[in-house]
């Protein structure tokens, strides 16, 4: 009797599986079906009429409309009534026109074209090509409506996640005002490897179209007592941000204009970004700026061709894992050490500046004019099993320039306390650092204190570098021509005692350096090097300084 129940209740089942092929649940978690006539369907069932108005047909709540034929709405606002459903064949179409969700759900072939957007939709999912985005850099220029406003009107109507299905051109910034995941169709969790060398490299995404505009920006706007505010967190996956890379590539046509500078993401204080996953950014002056929103974790991404690849102050704790760093260059060639004034654009593939936490492992830098860059207020830095290539002036650049006109801006702590924040527990431990071409890479590690080379507003008393740990790291050096003034260690120390580097276990023995360290021609405050378990090539030893003054450095 048993086994003829259970038997039953499986063929009802199995039946009811068929039957029901598409299902819908709604948020009271009541049951629709969406490929049924009405006796099989909570909901009204109609097929729209070719000719007649298509407003007129789609008035009624909690009906289920059958798009079958091109409805041209001849630039009428149309409301779609209450919680139904668009479902599209692949004869059917909407173009021309206004038209607003209310609680909208929509399905099948979906296809509009010249038309405005309102409302909102019960997909969590939506296409980006739904919704007659404009597909190459010719259409987008003629068009009337142009995608950064299509894609602005999707991203308030849709639910939480646009699939990005194509490359398309913006000509203007497009403003997140809300929490989204932008993801690529052919991007999966299973593409995120634990080394920076994968085989994935995404195609789908958004490019600038004259080059000079940035891609995405967070709304900022100023609340009820005038106070400013920022709305909106985003998530990326597999998504690829192209700027012009020419520019910054080939190093010309540099911009001075700060109102011209471009961003593939800027974020400011108060929003997120807090995953971006195998995606790409290219062309920039900055990939990626921000300037205190929160970021958790930025994974297998690519940064090329920018100015400044991902350029993080005050943001959130953070973790950078098997990114890439790639030919970041200034517009022009140094012969000696760059006008650090213009430090912010001189070429740089990653630079901190004010975070307190920040893991930078598995990643590779190379080709940038400065690999790294670590400045102020540097709390907890760690910077582990990376390869550094072929850096033009230097790999990794520490250096403090802790000014207090930001402190009442970006902290908490009080005025005084700020006063005291330095760089501090920076670890530089288990990379490679590697030349195989002539002539590059003046150093491995820049330290300067005091330096103040991005504002001038005299010295903080308290401006030191303290606690950095340079461990475990290994140089192989193939080339056959070095300057003659390349050392390990560039060192630049204006006023403070107090600061020491922690220098363990690391394999020199390769370098074709000529000087373990390098003074500046400005210091004269003491740096001290405390020195272990070292390799070090033939003609140098942790006793070769090329020093222009006497006693700055002591080697311990």
């Amino acid at each position: 009797m048993k086994k003829s129940l259970i038997k039953s209740l499986l063929l009802s089942l199995g039946l009811l599986s068929v039957i029901s092929c598409n299902i819908l649940v709604n948020e009271n978690k009541d049951i629709v079906y969406t490929d049924k006539s009405p006796e099989n369907s909570s909901m009204g069932y109609k097929t729209l009429k070719a000719g007649q108005s298509f407003g007129s047909q789609v008035s009624d709540a909690n009906y289920i409309y059958i798009v079958d034929s091109a409805f041209d709405l001849n630039n009428a606002s149309v409301s779609v009534g209450s919680g139904s459903i668009l479902k599209f064949t692949k004869n059917g179409s909407i173009i021309n026109g206004t038209i607003t969700f209310n609680n909208t759900f929509l399905e099948g072939n979906i296809n509009f074209k010249n038309t405005s957007f309102a409302g909102n939709l019960l997909n969590k999912t939506v296409n980006l090509s739904w919704f007659g985005v404009n597909k190459d850099r010719a259409e987008e220029k003629a068009a009337a409506r142009k995608n950064a406003v299509i894609i602005g009107e999707v991203l308030d109507c849709m639910g939480d996640t646009l699939i990005v299905d194509g490359f398309y051109p913006v000509s203007s910034i497009i403003n997140i005002k809300k929490s989204i995941n932008l993801r690529s169709p052919d991007w999966n969790e299973n593409l995120c490897t634990k080394t920076y060398d994968n085989s994935y490299e995404p195609s789908n995404g958004f490019y600038s179209t004259d080059g000079n505009n940035s891609i995405f920006k967070f709304y900022q706007y100023q609340d009820e007592n005038g106070k400013d505010k920022v709305k909106g967190s985003m998530n990326m996956f597999g998504i690829y941000l192209k700027g012009n890379p020419e520019k910054y590539l080939n190093a010309t046509n540099y911009e001075t204009d700060d109102s011209k500078l471009t961003c593939g993401v800027f974020l400011p204080w108060g929003g997120s970004l807090a995953a971006v996953y195998n995606c790409k950014f290219e062309g920039f002056t900055q990939g990626i700026r921000s300037l205190g929103g929160f970021i958790e974790k930025l994974q297998n991404t690519t940064f090329n061709a920018c100015e400044l690849g991902f350029y993080a102050i005050y943001a959130s704790d953070f973790e950078v894992f098997s990114c890439k760093f790639t030919n970041c260059l200034p517009n022009y060639k140094f012969t000696k050490l760059p006008d650090v004034s213009s430090l912010r654009q001189i070429g740089c593939g990653f630079m901190i500046e004010g975070c307190g936490m920040v893991n930078c492992a598995n990643c590779l830098f190379e080709n940038n004019f400065i690999n790294l860059i670590i400045n102020e207020v540097a709390i907890i830095i760690n910077i582990s099993n990376c390869d550094f290539i072929n850096p033009v002036f230097n790999d990794i650049y520490v250096y403090n320039d802790y000014t207090y006109v930001r402190g009442p801006f970006y902290f908490t702590t009080g005025y005084e306390d700020n006063h005291r924040i330095c760089i501090d527990n920076v670890v530089i431990t288990e990379n490679n650092f590697t030349r195989n071409k002539n002539a590059l890479g003046k150093s491995i590690v820049m330290f300067t204190n005091g330096y103040h080379s991005l504002y001038n507003h005299g010295f903080i008393e308290s401006d030191r570098i303290t606690n950095l740990i340079f461990a475990n790291n290994k140089i192989t050096d193939a080339r056959v021509v070095v300057p003659e003034d390349e050392a390990l260690f560039i060192v630049s120390n204006k006023k403070e005692t107090q600061s020491k580097i922690n220098c363990n276990n690391n394999n020199f023995a390769s370098s074709k350096a000529n000087y373990f360290a390098s003074l500046m021609n400005d210091s004269y405050g003491k740096f001290t090097f405390v020195n272990s378990e070292n390799k070090y090539p033939s003609n140098v030893s942790e006793s070769k300084i090329n020093n222009n003054s006497s006693n700055v450095i002591v080697c311990e």
